[in-house]
């Protein structure tokens, strides 16, 4: 009885005693892996980030600064796009760097015109591209004219105007509807200024900047203002003896 009362008591604290495997080296491994993930594992990608941003620094970086060059032959008097341009890397003084057309300036010269020719493969340089005159393939010509004939300087680019001209005999309208591109009014009275330093310019056809040379000569010319007005293209000239309803004297 007493050696089955200790066998049942041994059997009892059994259990306790009996070691469970992989359970402490389980335990261990996790601490050690935590360990590693949690140091290591930064060490490694920072070391590898370093290493990356080593190769990218001691890379050749490419010199020069990139230009527009020609991607074919490009005529005078030819209108240019984006596509008539390549990019090249050119290596040369500021000074020089400054007078040639930068690569991210090609899209600001669209629709500009080539004022020399271009050979394919050349350097494009900024003097050789010009902004059209005027809208529509016109022309642009200067009026000096004084401001009490010209709605008293009261005229802004945009601005639509008429052109008169009095004759010896009749008053025409020689411009009409014309386009103001420009106006510039200098101050009087300074050496070589002259007695009208007023002018406008305006977009005109070639017969009309014949018209405007001629009457520019002779001097009786005249500004009306005919923005949003109708259209006086087609206006007869009026005999001066009509104009104020009778005979002139």
């Amino acid at each position: 009885m007493v050696a089955t009362s200790t066998t049942a008591g041994t059997d009892e604290a059994a259990p306790d005693l009996v070691w469970q495997p992989g359970t402490a080296s389980t335990r261990a491994r996790s601490g050690i892996v935590g360990r590693f993930s949690a140091g290591h594992v930064v060490m490694v990608v920072a070391g590898l980030v370093a290493a990356v941003l080593s190769v990218a620094v001691l890379r050749p970086q490419p010199s020069g600064v990139l230009v527009a060059v020609a991607a074919h032959d490009l005529r005078a008097g030819a209108s240019v796009t984006a596509r008539d341009f390549r990019t090249a890397r050119v290596d040369a003084p500021a000074d020089v760097l400054d007078t040639l057309l930068r690569a991210r300036d090609v899209r600001a010269v669209r629709g500009h015109v080539a004022v020399a020719s271009i050979a394919a493969g050349d350097v494009v340089v900024r003097t050789q591209l010009h902004r059209h005159a005027a809208p529509d393939g016109l022309r642009a010509m200067s009026l000096p004219i004084d401001t009490a004939l010209a709605v008293a300087g009261r005229l802004q680019p945009g601005d639509r105007v008429d052109v008169l001209f009095a004759g010896a005999s009749t008053a025409s309208i020689i411009v009409p509807d014309a386009l103001v591109l420009a106006v510039d009014q200098r101050a009087r009275g300074g050496i070589g200024e002259s007695s009208s330093p007023f002018t406008v310019t305006l977009a005109v056809t070639a017969p009309q900047t014949q018209l405007l040379a001629a009457a520019i000569a002779d001097g009786d010319v005249s500004i009306a203002r005919t923005t949003g007005a109708r259209s006086a293209t087609g206006t007869a000239p009026l005999p001066l003896d009509r104009a104020d309803g009778g005979a002139r004297p």
